[in-house]
């Protein structure tokens, strides 16, 4: 799944959770929501691509004996800190990977035995080749370059649209969770290079 699937659908779910809890998604919780989407690619991908310290791309982060016990983990210390909607929109992020990337895999390319990649240390995805990340990312964008121009392509893109499009408009009906937070940040930037 590209990162913005990811964004789209753990953001829908942490939606839904703070509409179903009566909470309020504040930037943090944004951030949270979106780094947690991400965090699996973000440590397997540049471990197997780029260093070849992890055999695929799919795997440790990946791994549902590594994914549950993490997201509990950092709920808990959310709690503690009472941040808890920061670490359930973390928590809710990152688990929604594994589920999203199974149903990418097996819905729209047919790779049902995918499960296997998700079961690390037991199993593992398809090894790596270690050429680099930007040749194993340029190798994954060519490929789906390639399925775009086939024609049962309509129904992804169609599910495309409907998901980010979905994301967005809760997004906004949300209030636009971390805009404010990223009109800050860009504005203490600029006040600390000018000075």
């Amino acid at each position: 799944m590209w990162p913005w699937e990811h964004v789209a659908v753990g953001y829908i779910l942490v939606s839904l959770w703070a509409r179903a809890t009566n909470r309020r998604l504040d930037g943090r919780a944004a951030l949270a929501v979106v780094f947690g989407t991400q965090f699996p690619d973000l440590v397997d991908k540049p471990l197997s691509w780029s260093i070849g310290l992890l055999p695929s791309g799919i795997s440790v982060a990946h791994s549902i004996f590594v994914s549950i016990p993490l997201a509990l983990l950092v709920v808990l210390v959310a709690r503690r800190f009472d941040m808890t909607v920061v670490g359930v929109a973390f928590a809710l992020g990152y688990l929604s990977h594994i589920p999203a990337d199974l149903f990418y895999s097996g819905f729209f390319f047919g790779n049902y035995r995918a499960l296997q990649s998700f079961l690390w240390p037991i199993s593992y995805g398809p090894e790596s080749s270690g050429v680099g990340f930007l040749s194993q990312t340029w190798y994954f964008l060519s490929r789906f370059l390639v399925y775009l121009r086939r024609p049962e392509a309509w129904a992804y893109i169609i599910f495309e649209l409907l998901l980010v499009g979905s994301a967005v408009r809760l997004w906004i009906r949300d209030g636009a969770p971390g805009v404010a937070l990223m009109k800050r940040s860009v504005n203490d930037i600029r006040r600390s290079v000018t000075r």
